[in-house]
């Protein structure tokens, strides 16, 4: 796993004890079939969720975002439902009404989002437009949507029960999360309502893009850890002519591949965070942050995939845990970039500034 300061364990361990005995295997099978557990997002909010970023002006706990990259690993071991992400990263970076459940309409979670997601507008104080893809959307209490202005990108907050926002759900074979289609034939946004328009809201996308990007990649990490370990015991215990099936070669180089897959991305994962935690002022956090999830995104598949054959037939089973984790990956793997979009940006961005960056 993800290794973890003594910091990092002191904010860990009580969230791992509450996830011990909250969220069990029949917790799973009762569940993950909806994706959405209000009951567990109000007792983690209880337990301070959403106030761990929130800087301390702001009532909140004031933890950096470099401390939490052990968290979302954790909740992708657990495959935990519910928008945890958005959570921690928002009211980081935002003003989000305290105790608010927050959906974030970004047309950016896909990169070649132009053509397949849509866009909001915003022009003389109006909004309309369509965004395909929203998580969380129809549960949240706040919506922060990112339009294009007349001098930019303009950061929005809106109530996510106003009655100009039509949602619709879109099934999703993601077994932890919710989607929505967002559209506004239109609305007049109040001053009160814009949080950063121009420089500062295409600042403030920039990073809170890369945040998503970094925390995603630990949690396929945290993924392809639990599915490595369930793999690991069960070719250990799965018998075949006599002998344990994990004794037989090629299953050996399969479960080596899949460590060295799963290692590599948790280390690549404390890297980033190590680089941002210490970046100096002119440090591309979008490079460091494509890397990551480029990576994690192509190799969390495959270990996963991987688990898939060793487990033989019982693995492509519905009863059988690790659907679920399979169909989480692939979701995540497409969340902000797969790894083919991601190569393109980084072998763009190289091309345009020089080797040397």
């Amino acid at each position: 796993m993800m290794s973890l300061t003594a910091a990092d364990v002191d904010l860990v361990t009580p969230i791992r004890e509450f996830f011990d005995r909250r969220v069990t295997s029949d917790y799973h099978h009762a569940l993950l079939s909806g994706g959405w557990d209000p009951e567990l997002m109000a007792e983690l909010d209880d337990l301070g969720w959403s106030e761990l970023t929130r800087p301390e002006i702001r009532g909140g706990l004031g933890i950096d975002l470099t401390a939490v990259a052990g968290l979302i690993a954790l909740v992708g071991d657990r495959l935990i439902p519910g928008p945890l992400v958005e959570q921690l990263i928002l009211p980081a970076y935002l003003d989000i009404p305290d105790g608010s459940l927050v959906a974030f309409a970004d047309p950016a979670v896909t990169l070649d989002w132009a053509s397949s997601i849509g866009s909001v507008h915003m022009e003389s104080g109006q909004i309309q437009g369509t965004i395909e893809l929203v998580r969380f959307g129809a549960e949240a209490d706040s919506l922060v949507l990112a339009v294009d202005g007349p001098d930019g990108p303009a950061l929005l907050l809106l109530p996510g029960s106003d009655p100009a926002l039509a949602l619709t759900p879109i099934t999703s074979s993601d077994p932890t999360s919710h989607y929505v289609r967002l559209e506004i034939a239109s609305r007049t946004v109040t001053d009160a309502e814009i949080l950063a328009t121009g420089i500062e809201a295409a600042t403030l996308l920039r990073q809170i893009r890369a945040w998503f990007r970094l925390l995603t990649a630990c949690e396929i990490s945290g993924i392809a850890r639990r599915t490595l370990e369930k793999t690991v015991e069960y070719v250990a215990q799965r018998q075949q002519f006599g002998k344990p099936v994990g004794s037989f070669q090629a299953v050996k180089h399969i479960a080596a591949s899949m460590a060295q897959a799963t290692i590599s991305m948790e280390a690549l994962c404390e890297a980033t965070v190590s680089d941002i935690s210490s970046a100096e002022v002119d440090f591309d956090i979008e490079m460091a942050t494509w890397t990551a999830k480029a990576y994690a995104a192509g190799a969390g598949r495959q270990v996963v995939e991987d688990a898939l054959q060793l487990h033989g037939g019982i693995g492509f089973t519905t009863e059988h845990d690790l659907h679920w984790y399979y169909r989480r990956v692939l979701a995540l793997r497409t969340w902000y970039g797969d790894e083919h979009e991601l190569h393109a940006l980084i072998g763009s961005r190289r091309l345009t500034d020089g080797v040397d960056r």
